[in-house]
């Protein structure tokens, strides 16, 4: 006979392996286990009638044997692999044979399978601290390539192929060399940039718009990568100061088009997950629409919490270190007190000079963390747990301490105090958050320090 036996793991607890076993076995009908019930015999034949026994769940099949014969009868029928043998009969009663065991198949060897079951292991996301880090930046920088750009140059009109000219001196030459060396410094491999020039209008009147930048020339967004840097080379090297006929500075359309551009790549959620920044250069003073440019950025700011960085080179005057101060102040740039132009002490612009490469590139650096350092993607737990948004909790630990400080959730940006000295935060949204937005007294204070550490304990939902 050949028996088989098959037993289901179970769920077990946390720590403890469901097992899975199989076993398979061969054996004669003599040598069968004794758990495993052979048929009946049959009844006797002294009046009563006896059943024989039938087979043991997961036992061999019931003897082939018939019952033994009752006194003065016959003995019953030989049982078959799936019934037992008939009854004997007999005088005065008769005997019901064994009922049949189960139908295997010879031949099968000895064999055991084992399998360990993987461990269910429920959601452990609670009380984990994880280090929240700051959102990727797309950054869209619009370059002045007004007449004046091309001072100590050899004139207006005359191109700057990157490295070509180690001796020009012009603010041009010097800024697009910049641009090159910042756009492939390693701290901007995940950067995005969209190029542009203030002069990529459809006219030249001042009223004329910017175009998005890759219309006509300039580039358009995308995040850096061998391809992309390549096709920003070839605008940096074949564009020129004086272009499209206009010798002028049209800040406003300038600021205008950053503006319009940064809120279309929001708007059509084209770059999810990235933080959308202006950054503005220029050597010179608006040749029209320069009264209200702090106005409209300010505003831009504040609706949208994109921001403008206004970076002045030389050629501007007092007045124009001055509108370049009043345009920043407000537009999303902190308070600091490196690279201030016109011998100040603190401002919210940003001074290149005569446009030094390790000076341009440090403060497109500087602007890249300030702009990334308010806005922080919330990590997601280990075990990839649903968050609780209502139990999260953000602290702040200051470059050189070792004393975090628990922030305040507040409802939205409008819920911030204002009240120097004060930790709050908000979420982008309050039912599924993706980013934790610092508020604007804690903003200033973290932008400025670079060895600032913002944590996030989670919880998941249940836990």
């Amino acid at each position: 006979m050949r028996r088989v036996s098959l037993s289901a793991g179970l769920l077990l607890p946390v720590g403890l392996v469901g097992l899975v076993g199989l076993s398979v076995g061969c054996g004669t009908k003599a040598s069968s286990s004794p758990s495993e019930s052979s048929g009946g015999s049959s009844g006797s034949a002294n009046g009563g009638s006896s059943n024989g026994g039938s087979a043991a769940t997961g036992g061999a099949a019931g003897s082939a044997n018939g019952g033994s014969a009752g006194v003065h009868s016959s003995g019953g029928s030989a049982g078959t692999d799936s019934s037992g043998g008939a009854g004997g009969s007999g005088h005065g009663g008769s005997g019901n044979g064994g009922s049949g065991g189960t139908i295997v198949d010879a031949g099968i060897p000895d064999v055991t399978f084992e399998y360990d079951a993987p461990i269910i292991v429920p959601d452990a996301c609670a009380g984990e601290t994880i280090k929240a880090e700051p959102i990727p930046v797309d950054m869209y920088i619009v370059l002045d390539d007004s007449g004046s750009m091309s001072a100590a140059q050899s004139g207006i009109g005359v191109v700057c192929p990157i490295a070509s000219l180690p001796g020009d001196n012009s603010r041009w030459c010097k800024s697009i060399n910049a641009l090159w060396g910042f756009i492939n410094a390693p701290s901007s491999s995940d950067l995005g940039v969209a190029l542009n020039y203030f002069n990529n209008r459809a006219g030249t009147a001042c009223t004329n718009p910017l175009r998005s930048p890759g219309v006509n020339y300039g580039v358009g967004l995308a995040t850096i990568s061998p391809a992309h840097i390549g096709t920003l080379r070839a605008s940096l090297d074949t564009a020129y100061p004086g272009g499209q006929g206009w010798t002028g500075t049209p800040t406003r359309p300038a600021v205008d088009g950053i503006i319009s551009y940064t809120n279309s790549i929001v708007s059509s959620g084209a770059r999810p997950g990235r933080k959308q920044v202006g950054v503005l250069i220029t050597d010179g003073e608006p040749s029209c629409g320069g009264a209200d440019i702090g106005n409209v950025t300010r505003t831009h700011f504040t609706n949208t919490g994109i921001p403008t960085f206004m970076i002045g080179m030389t050629g501007l005057t007092t007045v124009g270190w001055n509108n370049l101060e009043a345009w920043a102040n407000g537009s999303g740039a902190p308070l600091h007190s490196s690279y201030c132009g016109n011998g100040a002490s603190s401002c919210y612009h940003y001074s290149v000079g005569n446009g030094d490469a390790t000076v341009f590139i440090n403060v497109l650096q500087e602007i890249q963390r300030a702009a990334i350092a308010c806005t922080l993607n919330i990590p997601t737990s280990s075990s990839g747990g649903l968050l609780d948004p209502s139990t999260i909790e953000v602290t702040y630990t200051p470059g050189g301490s070792a004393t975090p400080q628990t922030l305040t959730r507040v409802a939205n940006a409008a819920a911030c105090s204002g009240l120097p000295g004060t930790g709050e935060f908000y979420y982008d949204d309050n039912t599924l958050p993706t980013q934790i937005n610092l508020c604007p007294n804690l903003c200033d204070v973290v932008k400025l320090d670079h060895d600032a550490e913002i944590n996030v304990e989670i919880s998941c939902q249940g836990s």
